[in-house]
């Protein structure tokens, strides 16, 4: 048994779906629509795009979680806090992605804030540990920088550049670049348009949309899909309160099959969910 996880793991790491810290979509919401968040300003902007935050109210958390193509037993596991005070918003993420064999951690400190009304920037500092059994474990710090501007009520546009510099993670291998561009564009209360591109340093181009409808003022339906690998994905999001959200999502891909996701916030009362303002 090992053995088979082993090998599904090198062939996920040849297909790019290993992690090695990369940043996250913005939730089970992003996963949904096409794996696309760097242009989302939500809580969930801790797992993809930390300027985000700069448009945060009060104190939030979020936990997003998928299993990759269900019964590999190969898991993502994230959840992110984060406060904002005079200056800016403080956050803290947590994320674990493998299995009991092989295992990839990284803690991200981060801070984001306003620099205009119309520009946010934010920062953020990740220790990274990678673990394999029988082999031992090795940990670096790398960093992320994002940024995001709502150009009017309707486009937003946002882009993060991942490990800027080279860090090694051991003799052969190295933390790989990444930078990602997009927008999000709302032609009406109802509808998100999410439009991405991404960029690894030794990685094809990957494109990626997805659209969200409100079909009802408290559920959204979302589709989308992406290139580099090619995935379809799908899924609900369901408004509970205004403290609590509860995102579903899944994505398809042709070979390894369906990877369900999960996704929940939760503001304390002194908060305001930044995407459900009109």
């Amino acid at each position: 048994m090992k053995i088979i996880f082993t090998s599904i793991l090198l062939f996920l790491t040849t297909l790019s779906f290993s992690q090695n810290g990369t940043p996250l979509p913005a939730g089970a919401r992003g996963m949904a629509m096409g794996n696309t968040g760097v242009s989302n300003k939500d809580i969930h902007s801790i797992f993809s795009n930390i300027a985000g935050l700069g448009f945060l109210e009060g104190t939030q958390f979020a936990i997003f979680g998928d299993q990759r193509f269900a019964g590999t037993g190969i898991n993502t596991i994230a959840i992110g806090a984060a406060h904002s005070v005079g200056s800016g918003t403080f956050g803290l993420t947590i994320q674990n992605f493998g299995i009991s064999d092989f295992n990839e951690q990284k803690i991200g400190l981060s801070y984001a804030r306003k620099l205009f009304d119309k520009l946010s920037m934010g920062v953020q500092f990740d220790f990274l540990n990678t673990r394999i059994e029988n082999y031992g474990s090795t940990s670096i710090f790398t960093f992320e920088i994002g940024f995001l501007a709502p150009i009017n009520k309707e486009l937003t546009v946002g882009a993060r550049i991942y490990s800027p510099v080279r860090v090694d993670l051991n003799e052969d291998e190295e933390v790989l670049g990444l930078l990602n561009i997009g927008f999000s564009y709302h032609p009406s209360k109802k509808v998100t348009l999410n439009g991405e591109v991404e960029k690894g340093v030794d990685t094809d181009l990957s494109i990626k949309a997805g659209v969200e409808y409100q079909i009802h003022p408290v559920v959204s339906l979302r589709v989308g899909g992406a290139s580099n690998p090619t995935l379809a994905t799908f899924g609900f999001g369901f408004l509970i309160s205004d403290q609590f959200d509860l995102d579903i999502a899944a994505t398809y891909h042709q070979v390894l099959g369906i990877s369900p996701g999960i996704g929940i916030r939760y503001g304390l009362k002194n908060s305001v969910p930044v995407r459900k303002r009109k």
